[in-house]
């Protein structure tokens, strides 16, 4: 099972790490738009190394 869990406390949970990931996208372009309009490219990649790293040890 994978996970993953945004800092606002939305969480998604499913077998399949692809459909966690897109739901994880969806959530954040629905709720977090404003704040992805302003990360920079080096924090939306260190954010993105983050969530890997969730979804690999499947917290």
């Amino acid at each position: 099972m994978k996970t993953l869990t945004c800092n606002c406390g939305f969480k998604v949970t499913d077998e399949n790490k692809y459909k966690v990931e897109a739901a994880m996208w969806h959530h954040a372009i629905q709720d977090h738009s404003d704040m992805l309009k302003s990360m920079t490219v080096e924090m939306l990649e260190q954010w993105l190394q983050n969530k890997d790293e969730q979804l690999k040890v499947g917290v």
